[in-house]
């Protein structure tokens, strides 16, 4: 067996054995302080354009929005915009193309199977210009709708890979970064 193939093969091996621990929160704090009976349409949304109708329902009528641990909402909110942004321009670091090709494959797959995503909620995408605290809500949330809008607007042909799930196609993207907002919307203080 060429070493290549052995590698990739041990990956994968790997990969699989530790399917159940994608289900789990990164470090199980998280989860400890996520209320699951709280139904909210941030949770219930299940596509960008949900997102787009719900944050621009926000900015015509803002209610008080507060999250759980140390970042705000503004700063939640052009995260999650400069997720779908790098999705268009190219994401400033990448996992190894032998990570995108089986753990990462495997991570995306069991996010859509689940319909949801565990990440390190207070986590910056490796590589990413740093993003204020104090964002403003409204700031953040302009700046995730004109992600979305640009999104719906770019070419499947045009869109960049994931640094971790690889290449995706425009609606496996829709689906990556649907899961990664509700994934933050979680920790919502009503």
């Amino acid at each position: 067996m060429k070493r290549k193939e052995f590698i990739k093969r041990t990956a994968l091996t790997i990969s699989i054995a530790q399917l159940p621990l994608f289900g789990e929160s990164n470090d199980g704090k998280e989860k400890e302080n996520i209320t699951s009976d709280v139904t909210s349409p941030w949770l219930e949304a299940e596509d960008l354009e949900d997102y787009k109708t719900l944050v621009s329902a926000y900015l015509t009528k803002p209610t008080e929005l507060k999250l759980q641990g140390n970042w705000s909402v503004g700063k939640m909110f052009a995260h999650c915009a400069q997720s779908i942004e790098f999705s268009m321009k190219g994401y400033p670091e990448m996992k190894s193309s032998l990570f995108r090709g089986s753990v990462g494959k495997i991570a995306f797959s069991v996010f859509a199977f689940k319909n949801k995503m565990n990440h390190g909620l207070e986590e910056p995408i490796p590589g990413a210009e740093d993003i204020s605290n104090t964002t403003e809500i409204k700031i953040g949330a302009k700046r995730l709708l004109q992600a979305i809008e640009l999104f719906s607007k770019t070419p499947e042909s045009s869109l960049r890979p994931h640094f971790a799930y690889g290449d995706l196609t425009k609606e496996e993207y829709d689906v990556a970064h649907t899961l990664h907002i509700k994934n933050h919307m979680e920790r919502l203080l009503n």
